[in-house]
């Protein structure tokens, strides 16, 4: 997903003007060589004049990592650093392409004191799609290096005057949209660079339909300024929906027994069989087959009970002269109940006169595995669908009622009903009398209400405890989450501000409330926050990987305090296709070929250039480098990972400070490689791993 939005106000940065040009507000006009900022990944710091050095140093500050406000002292002490090195005072005329300029974004300290300054690149007042420069500022104020790539752009491209106004170039993106977008459409005016490496006069024309779709789209489309023409479109939203080609599980989970107990039935008598079935399944489908002689079927009366003493009648008195009951019969008064334990079948005589045999019977429950429930220490007494027992952290109501909002983490984590509208809106609490959530007992629709607030707590502390990282803009962003979002929904999806999760359909999915879910789609957010990488191309690719990489990561965190969680390397198994007992998944990071859709490999990737199946690529390194293995298509081996842990904090710090929206898979080798360097050291076993991770995917 693209950045579209500046996290805090932005200010003017007072520095002597370079040129005459028009300039936007913020924007500061600096000038580069080809020596100094290359058309490239990385590029180092030479030693700069006695002025410059000056400018590059900062006043000693306290080491607390996080995103400094962009109008407080260090952060514009950290700004004037960075453009002063972009733009050093030189006092002799040199030949060089007109120089860009650039918008502050956001400045962050991270936990090694070092200081990273993003800037949005602008050309003659107008912004460069998709490109940032970044500046590594060291614990001492001074620029150590900067990253992102500045092409020669031509003149004229931002001053002079499109042939189109912003509605012609959003009626030329209408016609490609399909649909009647449900929010206003918005054209931004940009330069653009295609897939050649040619600059264009364009806009960025954003339109939306999300409200009652089973796959919801925020649309970006690149038009030409003066022709109306349409470079590329890419949609913005994430969600879990299929790719087509992708296999996916056949049979779900089922228990079945059969019982031959011969019994006789007497005249008016009764007869009660037992059966056992010793699987445990959440009943959605319960099949009884009979066989029964007996002269007159009228007779009979026939009841099945479970083993919780629940009871259904499957025939009673029917049929009038017709002989003997036999066949199948769909229960499904007992959807819901659990399969496991002693099932009793009761049949009785109600009219004088006939007898009968009953042969045998049986039955086969289809559902799905309930989650384990052996509570973790602590007070651990909420009851999930996918992650056993939990503790969640509430906020006590007037009336006495509890409501699914924990002020204890960040500036809050919230979750709402939607009331199964088409879009997700208001503040409908699900409220509890008893603070105990989860309880047969409570209303269903609660239930996966706990897990979406599970899945957003377990996210903020994995972000907080192993990033380094206080929420998505690393303020403490509030994470709200929305359950029960239109009717069947099969998807989850963040959305720029906020989650959204189906129900399912029953059949594809259940609720998609499962953790590693959460967290993927939660990560979006933070990718949005930082990198903003964009959803497309290699970009997009990465995105996918760096949601399914801090997804795993929640559902790793999560495990090491809760063993009613299972880690493993399979996307969103919890949640798809219900009752399968296997690790059925919509991807496998520890061999992404499995799914018959994703590649493992950078030399397939002409093949498959779709984001979710070229995401494989990256998250086969990251599984190599953390757990070590072989990767299927290159046969490279990477022996004794580095570990969950140290994997999140390389592949985080790369994303967060490393990485532009353009980030290419062999820019993010190279961006891991100096966040491994910068946490352990150049020479460390860890950045050796890195590199042989990428290298095993063909990335090098």
């Amino acid at each position: 997903m693209s950045v579209r939005r500046t996290d805090g106000p932005k200010q003017p940065v007072s520095l002597r003007p370079t040129t005459t040009e028009t300039q936007p507000k913020n924007a500061v006009k600096t000038g580069t060589t080809p020596a100094r900022v290359k058309d490239g990944f990385e590029s180092s710091a030479p030693r700069r004049t006695e002025l410059a050095r000056a400018e590059q140093t900062l006043t000693p500050v306290p080491a607390r990592p996080g995103r400094l406000p962009i109008d407080s002292k260090d952060a514009q002490n950290a700004i004037q650093a960075s453009l002063s090195y972009l733009s050093p005072a030189t006092g002799a005329m040199t030949l060089v392409a007109p120089s860009p300029s650039f918008v502050p974004k956001n400045v962050e300290r991270d936990e090694l004191g070092m200081t990273h300054v993003r800037l949005d690149r602008v050309h003659e007042g107008v912004k460069v799609f998709g490109e940032q420069v970044i500046s590594h500022l060291d614990k001492d104020g001074k620029v150590s290096s900067v990253t992102g790539e500045q092409s020669t752009i031509p003149a004229g491209l931002g001053s002079q005057k499109p042939k189109l106004s912003p509605a012609q170039a959003i009626e030329s993106a209408r016609k490609e949209f399909d649909g009647k977008p449900d929010r206003q459409p918005h054209a931004e005016r940009v330069i653009y660079q295609d897939k050649a490496g040619q600059y264009h006069s364009a806009y960025r024309v954003e339109m939306s339909q999300i409200e009652g779709q089973q796959n919801p789209r925020r649309m970006n489309y690149l038009v030409d300024a003066n022709s109306g023409k349409v470079f590329e479109s890419f949609n913005e939203i994430d969600g879990f929906s299929i790719p087509k080609g992708t296999k996916t599980a056949t049979l779900p989970t089922e228990a079945s027994a059969t019982t031959s107990p011969k019994a006789s039935i007497a005249d008016l008598g009764t007869v009660t069989s037992k059966l056992k079935l010793d699987q445990d399944v959440t009943i959605d489908k319960l099949k009884l087959s009979l066989d029964i002689d007996h002269t007159y079927r009228g007779d009979l009366s026939v009841t099945l009970t479970s083993p919780s003493g629940k009871s259904a009648v499957v025939h009673n008195r029917t049929g009038g002269g017709a002989d003997h009951v036999k066949g199948d019969f769909d229960l499904s008064a007992f959807a819901g109940e659990q399969a496991k334990g002693e099932w009793t079948l009761t049949v009785s005589d109600k009219a004088r006169a006939d007898t009968g045999v009953l042969n045998s019977w049986g039955l086969k429950a289809t559902g799905k595995a309930p989650p384990p429930t052996t509570p973790p220490a602590g007070k651990a007494d909420d009851t999930s669908l996918y992650s056993g027992k939990v503790e969640l952290q509430t906020t006590k109501n007037a009336d006495g009622t509890f409501s699914l909002r924990d002020s204890t983490r960040g500036k809050g984590v919230e979750t709402f009903d939607a009331q199964n509208k088409a879009r997700a809106t208001g503040q409908t609490d699900f409220k509890d009398t008893n603070d105990v959530w989860g309880e047969s007992t409570d209303d269903a629709r609660s239930h996966a209400a706990v897990d979406a607030q599970y899945g957003a707590s377990m996210t903020y502390d994995m972000m907080k405890n192993v990033l380094g990282r206080d929420s998505l803009d690393g303020a403490g962003e509030k994470l709200v989450s929305y359950v029960h979002v239109d009717n069947g929904l099969v998807n989850a999806f963040w959305d720029g501000q906020k989650m959204s999760y189906g129900d399912g359909d029953g059949k594809t999915s259940g609720p998609l409330t499962a953790l590693d879910i959460a967290g993927h789609e939660i990560a979006h957010g933070l990718t949005e926050r930082t990198a903003g990488l964009i959803y497309r191309n290699e970009s997009g690719g990465l995105n996918e990987a760096m949601s399914d990489i801090f997804g795993a990561g929640v559902e790793w965190y999560a495990a090491q305090k809760n063993p009613g969680v299972k880690f493993n390397w399979t996307v969103g198994e919890t949640a798809w296709t219900p009752g399968n007992s296997t690790e059925d998944g919509l991807r496998y990071m520890d061999d992404p070929t499995k799914d018959g859709y994703s590649i493992d490999n950078y030399k397939h990737y002409p093949e498959q250039t779709e984001v979710h199946g070229s995401s494989g690529i990256a998250n086969n390194a990251f599984y190599l480098m953390v757990n070590g293995g072989k990767n299927r298509t290159s046969g490279q081996e990477v022996k004794d990972g580095i570990g969950m842990e140290k994997g999140l904090k390389i592949y985080y710090r790369a994303l967060a400070h490393y990485m532009t929206p353009n980030t290419t898979f062999a820019q993010a080798r190279e961006a891991c490689i100096k966040a491994a360097t910068d946490l352990h050291g150049a020479s460390s076993t860890e950045v050796q791993k890195v590199k042989e991770s990428w290298s095993a995917v063909g990335v090098s």
